[in-house]
């Protein structure tokens, strides 16, 4: 198949929004940025073997790629708008096409969020997607706003995705005991597969919130970016991290496993779940409006410790590297 006519059976989508002046089949797109608004654009790669095991669904890959870009934008607090592609395919696979653009399209559907333009070439797979979105001027929310006293939020739960890869890697689905670990494998497996962009969650979180962070890398490395942005320290509650039935099911039956979902959840990555620091001040009125649309925890407060210095309420000093390509 053709280039041109891959991108046009599999990338050209429904008609564009009004905003969207060029789109796929010129040289560039031409965006309307609406005005009192600013650009927010973030960009990720995924690689196959590294960002999703090679024998992911397409779907997925598909919903993955475009999900780690949009939870990059609910950090900021901004709205999801528009997209490019630019995929690598070691050859032409229709029915992975097929698959990939429709996990895709869905979640760009979802969040009227429209493919703008990209580029293909031949090469071993790989997927970058740079994602644009808009948010009120001087609105955007930043690592940098921290100060002793906020409350330290999560969205969801953590540590699922961690257990899913483990589970893949290894290959422990082939030896499961019952069917309550069944569903709690493949419930893990679909958390790091098909990753929730809590989009929904940051309308509501950015009114109230000092600073957010997507959790990709673990919990415990994102949050000292927050940390060495702001120069602060935080206390974390350990005993208040989220965590789902599943990992409880997979990891909880020994002391030893109990410490394994924990770890999950402070080291694990690939949640993209948002970490958000909420001014005590606002609290009441967050945890008022935020009831029953979305499932946040506290988990523990800014301090005026050193910064970077994460501590568990009994003053033990709580470190993690995380997810770091280069190591």
């Amino acid at each position: 198949m053709h280039e041109f006519k891959l991108i046009q059976k599999y990338f050209t989508w429904d008609k564009p929004p009004r905003d969207v002046l060029t789109t796929v089949g010129d040289d560039a797109a031409v965006l309307d940025i609406p005005p009192n608004k600013q650009l927010v654009t973030s960009i990720d790669t995924l690689i196959s073997g590294v960002h999703f095991p090679e024998n992911t669904a397409p779907y997925a890959i598909g919903h993955k790629a475009l999900a780690v870009n949009l939870s990059d934008l609910a950090a900021m607090g901004a709205s999801p708008r528009w997209f490019t592609l630019a995929l690598t395919l070691p050859e032409i696979d229709e029915t992975w096409l097929e698959g990939f653009s429709a996990g895709l399209k869905a979640l760009a559907q979802q969040h009227d969020c429209f493919l703008i333009g990209g580029d293909t070439t031949r090469g071993p797979l790989s997927i970058s997607i740079q994602v644009m979105g808009v948010v009120d001027t001087g609105k955007a929310l930043l690592r940098s706003g921290a100060r002793a006293g906020d409350k330290i939020y999560v969205t969801g739960t953590l540590g699922d995705a961690a257990a899913g890869l483990q589970s893949i890697l290894n290959n422990s689905n082939r030896n499961k005991n019952s069917s309550l670990e069944n569903e709690s494998v493949a419930f893990c497996q679909q958390r790091l597969n098909m990753p929730t962009a809590r989009v929904v969650e940051s309308n509501i979180i950015k009114h109230f919130a000092s600073t957010c962070i997507d959790i990709s890398d673990g919990l415990l490395q994102d949050l000292s970016h927050i940390l060495e942005a702001s120069d602060v320290g935080a206390e974390l509650d350990l005993s208040q991290l989220p965590l789902s039935s599943a990992l409880m099911t997979l990891f909880s039956s020994t002391t030893k496993g109990s410490q394994q979902a924990i770890n999950f959840a402070l080291t694990g990555g690939d949640d993209y779940e948002l970490l958000f620091t909420i001014p005590a001040s606002r609290e009441m009125n967050f945890l008022g409006i935020v009831k029953g649309k979305a499932k946040v925890t506290c988990i523990g407060t800014i301090t005026n410790a050193e910064q970077n210095i994460i501590t568990d309420k009994d003053g033990n000093r709580l470190t993690s590297s995380g997810y770091n390509h280069f190591e």
